[in-house]
């Protein structure tokens, strides 16, 4: 960037400093004069000393301006005078506007920052190294019930379980937690992220409470099951109330005629021969409950998944011919998977029968088993192309006991979903009348 008339000014002394020299020179040895190489040398000196306060003062102006950037002192300001027309203080008071109009944004950013923090509804904590709380907000403090914190160590007197899992949590890894605090039932929802912050490292810390929506959830299941149940129970109870009503009629008839025809005999042997089976059925649904609710913890062991896949395609060899349904996998560079084999393996049996089952009327059926690698997760999936689940059953597929099928026990999805949770993973569905995609991720 060029300042033109401090070029000028510099350039002027430079002149007159030379003239001053060539004729001190002159002076001193081609005349040989002492007074006038006296009052040349004197001459020099001045401009000399002139120059030298020009530059100190543009100096100075600069050392004071790039001072007031180090320190982010943007009051300054320098004022049009003859002394300052040159570019360079206009830029200098340019420059400082526009530093003073960053700060300022800067402070408003912080400031709503902070209010942010302190009024939400999720607890915040910032740390960093041994323990040390650097930030904690208004809702946490509230929610532990404490006044103030300086470090984790402070917690041992309310909690050493959520100390514990606070230093022991995983980063951007969300963890439950279940604690009781001052006599109240907390279920916590908790995070950790890592940032640098002038070379140094810092955790973020979130804690959020989820009580109401677990208790939403919770409820919310309850319904859904009870109505399940009751579904059944009714299913079987109604006809057989009706029923023993009847045979108490005839028994009563004949009791009171004293007699009974062999009619009558075999009408009481049919009805008690339902009775026995719609007890039998409840008793059934009574163990398949009980087997559902009681399942045992998974043992880990190596899974090689084109074994796994190719054994539950083989159990389905009849009906997949029968149906003349085409059957394939695919799997990503020989994938194994960590497991209890017969838990996954009972779910993808599961799933290939419901597949096989969905293609009853199907022209050109399919049914793929796939497993792959997807954002450092293990996925499997089981895609088939025959009649989809209907929009307003798909939300209620994975409730115990709900099936869309005549002769489904509608236990199969529901333990296929408890299975993954005890995986700690997870069983969604996509469906649309093209195609049904079962996704275990793990």
């Amino acid at each position: 960037m060029v300042f033109k008339k401090n070029k000028i000014k510099l350039l002027l002394r430079i002149v007159i400093l030379s003239f001053g020299l060539l004729l001190l020179v002159y002076s001193a040895v081609i005349l040989k004069n002492g007074i006038r190489s006296f009052f040349a040398l004197a001459f020099c000196v001045a401009t000399i000393w002139e120059l030298f306060i020009f530059l100190n003062k543009i100096n100075r102006d600069i050392e004071t301006f790039i001072n007031a950037l180090l320190y982010e002192d943007f009051s300054n300001y320098y004022s049009k005078d003859k002394e300052r027309q040159d570019k360079i203080y206009t830029l200098f008071n340019k420059l400082n506007t526009k530093y003073r109009t960053i700060a300022y944004e800067k402070e408003m950013q912080h400031a709503l920052l902070l209010t942010i923090i302190r009024n939400i509804s999720i607890g915040i904590m910032v740390t960093k190294e041994k323990n040390q709380v650097m930030l904690a907000n208004d809702y946490l403090l509230e929610l532990l019930h404490i006044k103030g914190i300086n470090s984790l160590d402070d917690l041992d007197n309310m909690s050493t379980k959520l100390k514990r899992e606070l230093e022991n949590l995983t980063i951007d890894k969300p963890q439950l937690l279940e604690l009781v605090i001052h006599g109240e039932i907390l279920r916590l929802s908790l995070n950790k992220t890592m940032f640098k912050l002038d070379g140094l490292d810092y955790q973020l810390i979130s804690l959020q409470d989820i009580n109401y929506e677990l208790d939403e959830q919770e409820i919310t299941a309850w319904q859904k099951l009870i109505r399940v149940l009751t579904h059944e129970i009714m299913n079987s109870v109604t006809p057989i109330s009706s029923l023993t009503s009847s045979l108490s009629g005839i028994l009563e008839q004949a009791v009171s005629h004293e007699k009974i025809e062999s009619k009558q005999l075999n009408y009481l042997s049919k009805g008690l021969h339902t009775v026995r089976d719609r007890s039998e059925g409840l008793l059934k649904f009574t163990e398949a409950y009980k087997k559902l609710t009681q399942l045992r913890h998974p043992e880990y062991e190596t899974i090689c998944l084109k074994n796994l896949f190719e054994s539950v395609l083989l159990l389905h060899k009849t009906d997949l011919d029968r149906l003349g349904i085409r059957a394939s996998y695919n799997i990503q560079k020989n994938m194994e998977l960590l497991a209890d084999k017969a838990m996954i393996e009972q779910i993808l049996i599961n799933l290939v029968n419901n597949a096989v089952q969905a293609h009853e009327n199907s022209v050109q059926p399919s049914i793929e088993l796939k497993a792959f690698i997807s954002e450092n997760r293990k996925i499997i999936q089981v895609i088939d192309n025959g009649a989809g689940i209907p929009e307003e059953k798909i939300d209620k597929i994975f409730i115990p006991f709900f099936t869309t099928k005549e002769k489904g026990s509608g236990i199969g999805l529901s333990f296929a979903r408890q299975v993954m949770r005890l995986h700690k993973g997870s069983i969604t569905v996509k469906s649309n009348e093209k195609k049904t995609i079962f996704t275990l991720k793990f």
